[in-house]
């Protein structure tokens, strides 16, 4: 198959997606790759000369408008995924007209598109890249009781502030959090490393945490463009990745959660404060239960959620239907 892959425009996490995105698809494809600010004759000129059968990209909020309308006229197929739904709804709901494919990491914005017309929406979630991401063994500059990754989003600073108060454990967070937990910058039991970081870096916190912490994204953040308040269902990147390296995992419990792993077996999930703190009482000291279920969340992810073989299902969806 040819495939054109426009990118993003993002940088940060959105540059390595495109990268392992590219890399995966280059295996068993002929693609081509266009940056989303492409003069519209480069686009035709490559549309005439590449003729791929189909394009691709993610988020789409950066493409101009006259390419959107170039690739709505083209005789390709076109794809969007949707990698930040269902919190910015209010913008995808009007990006997905130009799309023949929408791929949504969301079940709940995929009920949404469907209801508002949409003929060919399926439910995607993102996945893990596990050359990156896999099992390193514990680097002492990165080791912690307790490890988050990711935005300091008002309820993530209350699990953490709640932990400070209620545990004595060794606490890491890791992204813009100096100013976020500013009152306690000098509590003995948190180190902060501040800002983004990269993916490699992001699997030596993992695999060097004894408990990795996942939350996700509130659906009624004041940054959202969420006006139907749409709750998301489906459990963030994050989970794939902390899998991926073997690292043990206690995540904020969402309804997707039983599609991709099992409770017990390969994860453990909490629904409120007093949940997460007997669960993180009991399985810091239960070293080889925790062991057992990272090990299996590692073979679950291998198995069902990379990027490969998220790849594999989005090309045999637009092959398959019309």
């Amino acid at each position: 198959m040819k495939i054109l892959f426009i990118t993003s425009g993002y940088d940060g996490i959105y540059e390595h997606f495109e990268t392992w995105i590219v890399n995966e698809l280059e295996k068993k494809h002929e693609v081509k790759v266009l940056q989303h600010k492409t003069n519209l004759n480069i686009f035709h000129s490559l549309i005439n000369t590449f003729q791929p059968d189909a394009a691709i990209t993610l988020v789409g909020f950066k493409l101009p408008i006259r390419l959107l309308n170039a690739l709505q006229n083209s005789r390709i197929k076109t794809a969007i995924w949707f990698t930040e739904d269902p919190y910015y709804i209010d913008q995808t709901s009007m990006l997905a007209e130009y799309f023949n494919y929408i791929f949504t990491i969301d079940s709940a914005a995929m009920d949404f598109y469907k209801e508002n017309g949409h003929k060919h929406v399926f439910q995607l979630s993102l996945a893990t890249e596990p050359q990156i991401f896999q099992p390193k063994g514990i680097h002492e500059t990165y080791r912690s009781d307790i490890c988050m990754v990711g935005f300091p989003y008002p309820e993530r600073i209350t699990f953490i502030q709640y932990l400070l108060q209620n545990t004595n454990y060794q606490i890491q967070v890791v992204g813009k959090w100096k100013k976020a937990l500013a009152l306690f910058q000098r509590h003995p039991q948190l180190r902060i490393h501040e800002g983004w970081v990269e993916p490699s870096k992001v699997a030596d916190f993992y695999n060097s945490a004894s408990i990795v912490l996942n939350t996700h994204r509130p659906f009624n953040l004041k940054q959202n463009q969420n006006r139907l308040g749409i709750v998301g269902k489906n459990i963030n990147n994050r989970t794939f990745d902390a899998a991926a390296c073997a690292a043990f995992q206690l995540i904020e419990f969402k309804e997707e959660l039983p599609k991709h792993f099992k409770e017990k077996q390969e994860i453990i999930s909490f629904k409120n404060n007093q949940e997460l703190l007997e669960k993180l009482n009991y399985y810091l000291v239960h070293e080889n239960e925790r062991q057992r279920i990272a090990e299996n969340a590692r073979k679950r992810v291998l198995l069902e959620h990379t990027f490969a073989k998220r790849l594999d299902k989005m090309i045999h969806i637009m092959t398959t239907t019309g």
